[in-house]
């Protein structure tokens, strides 16, 4: 499975596995935000809020389409978009600072 964010593809990985370990810091808020029915498991759980500016279609900012809402941001993720990359069999991921 995998799914783009700002039209690019930034995730690469069997459902299964993207669902219960989730590396990129998009897929992380994401799976975060799904609804829990039972109140006491749901007030347990950590929810990734994004902060930041939702970028343009229109008017993409330089670099990584997501760093204007990523905690994990660098200068790196300001000046080049990283490549889509296999981090291990079956796993691809762009993102210069991967949440292991």
């Amino acid at each position: 499975q995998g799914y783009s964010s700002a039209a690019s593809d930034v995730y690469k990985r069997q459902a299964n596995e993207l669902m219960s370990d989730p590396k990129h810091p998009y897929t992380q808020s994401l799976l975060s935000a799904v609804p829990i029915p039972d109140p006491k498991t749901a007030r347990k759980k950590n929810r990734i809020v994004l902060e930041g500016d939702v970028p343009s279609p229109l008017n993409m900012p330089s670099g990584c389409p997501f760093r204007t809402r990523c905690r994990y941001a660098t200068d790196k993720c300001a000046r080049e978009c990283p490549p889509l990359a296999e981090t291990e069999p079956g796993h691809s991921i762009a993102c210069w600072n991967p949440h292991y």
